[in-house]
């Protein structure tokens, strides 16, 4: 179960045409960590990469006394003949997401994306509550990856229901070696069972790591031992996320940046798209401008 949460995962890609921005916006993210982790031990975060991304990652993100960041080439952690790598970049993100922490054996850990923010100050027992995790959930209806996602795993598919939501959250390593151990079968590894289900949906999402994770642990009967449930998540006093503070596009950064110094987010984590090509610094002004 969950005891404490002092790790994080972060999948990064360098695109081509925009390797500087998306460097900027992880350092930022790395710097929003440091501001507002507020524990005695550092936060460690993991940094997944492409091996020609490595030495970039490695030289070029900040340090910081609190946080233990570690950059690591893909293949650390998938053979080179792995069907991983014919997967799309975003399907490669999920995996990274749920193989490695699983891999290393993880407990409780964070998965972050480059356009998440910290904005809240937390500590490894701010998401945790008797054992089990204040999760972000979603219901299952918004989106159709969960029907295929519970034909793939074969659980029932409840319309009525809830999953875990999209990045940030937090998951478990036990959970995410149970969602991939479903898929191993017999000599066939997880990888290409997964790519057999992806080449199969072509045109539609056959899965996402959340959607995998939730409907194997739902159907092993222990998704409740490691989560709090959906209905008190929603209304906790403790958020992972805040949704009204996120920036989804220019017209909405021009609103939210009017917000007084020092309000109260309503979560610890934001995101603001990259896609609103907001200037760095104006979307750093605005993240650290929160209460801390």
């Amino acid at each position: 179960m969950f005891t404490e949460i002092r790790q994080a995962i972060l999948p990064l890609a360098l695109r081509k045409l925009q390797r500087r921005g998306d460097l900027e916006r992880a350092g930022l993210l790395i710097e929003s960590l440091a501001r507002h982790w507020c524990d005695a031990k550092p936060f460690q975060l993991l940094i997944v990469a492409p091996r020609g991304d490595v030495s970039l990652l490695r030289t070029s993100l900040p340090r910081f006394a609190n946080l233990d960041v570690d950059v690591r080439s893909e293949s650390d952690f998938f053979p080179i003949f792995s069907r991983f790598y014919a997967m799309t970049g975003w399907y490669r993100q999920q995996m990274v997401k749920l193989h490695i922490p699983a891999m290393l054996g993880f407990g409780g850990f964070l998965t972050l994306d480059s356009d998440v923010c910290c904005v809240g100050d937390f500590d490894s027992r701010t998401f945790v509550e008797d054992g089990r995790a204040l999760s972000r959930w979603e219901p299952k209806h918004h989106h159709d990856w969960w029907q295929s996602a519970a034909a793939i795993v074969g659980v029932p598919y409840d319309a009525r229901a809830h999953g875990l939501s999209v990045t940030p959250n937090i998951l478990h390593g036990d959970l995410a070696a149970q969602s991939l151990a479903h898929f191993r079968k017999g000599p066939v590894d997880p990888m290409t069972s997964l790519s057999f289900w992806m080449l199969r949906n072509l045109g539609s999402i056959a899965w996402t790591e959340y959607s995998l994770y939730t409907s194997v642990a739902e159907l092993k009967g222990n998704l409740f031992d490691y989560h709090v449930h959906w209905d008190p998540s929603y209304f906790h006093d403790t958020q992972l996320f805040s949704e009204h503070t996120c920036v989804w596009g220019a017209d909405d950064f021009e609103r939210l940046v009017q917000l007084p110094v020092g309000t109260d987010p309503g979560g610890k984590f934001i995101i603001v798209q990259s896609h609103a090509r907001i200037p760095l610094e104006r979307v750093r002004d605005y993240c650290l401008s929160f209460a801390g």
